[in-house]
């Protein structure tokens, strides 16, 4: 009886140490694929995000992320006189970084197993090749030996934003600390953006 009362008293504040010392914070970094609404441009999205438990199952985020999509847009293919073919397709790319910040609540938070919902305010810079106008005048018109391009821009090429994401997080430990994840998301703001995505996260909690 009293070996089994000392082995209690011995692992009871092991236990007790391990509840204190359960992870309260996370570092993660996600990287996936993306739709610039302006114009539907496919390409991707990158970031890295710090996160900090202050209640049951509520965390604070704070993250730096960023997208990059390239399409071409009109396509322009022609020969010159000696034969030589050209193309004058025009590549559009937008481009931007952004700083979010805001609250995850995890629906399902088990030791290894977390399936949570994040609602995140951003503040977004960007920058675009992309045209409002863009036409194409042919030689018969022009009576050029090629044709030519006539592109007109009415808004600015950089632009400063405010807007909100709204995601979906799944992660399952892969290790003492480690986890993989995936992530769905979609994202709105004042310069008339839409932005889904959806990616894969590699995580450690802290």
């Amino acid at each position: 009886m009293r070996i089994y009362l000392i082995l209690i008293l011995f692992l009871a504040p092991q236990f007790i140490l391990h509840g204190q010392n359960e992870p309260k914070s996370y570092l993660e970094f996600s990287f996936g694929l993306s739709i610039h609404g302006t114009g539907d441009i496919p390409g991707y999205h990158f970031g890295t995000n710090y996160g900090k438990n202050f209640s049951n199952k509520f965390y604070w985020q704070l993250g730096f992320e960023g997208t990059l999509n390239d399409s071409p847009y009109t396509p322009l293919f022609y020969e010159l006189s000696d034969g030589e073919r050209v193309d004058a397709t025009l590549h559009t790319v937008t481009s931007g970084f952004q700083l979010v910040t805001g609250i995850r609540y995890n629906f399902i938070q088990t030791t290894n197993q977390r399936f949570g919902l994040s609602i995140l305010p951003l503040f977004r810079y960007q920058a675009t090749s992309l045209m409002d106008l863009d036409s194409i005048l042919y030689p018969a018109g022009t009576d050029l030996p090629y044709p030519v391009r006539s592109s007109i821009r009415f808004s600015p090429a950089r632009t400063f934003a405010v807007g909100a994401s709204l995601r979906l997080n799944y992660n399952f430990q892969i290790g003492d600390s480690f986890y993989l994840g995936l992530l769905g998301a979609v994202q709105f703001d004042s310069n008339s953006d839409t932005i889904p995505h959806f990616g894969l996260v590699l995580g450690k909690r802290l």
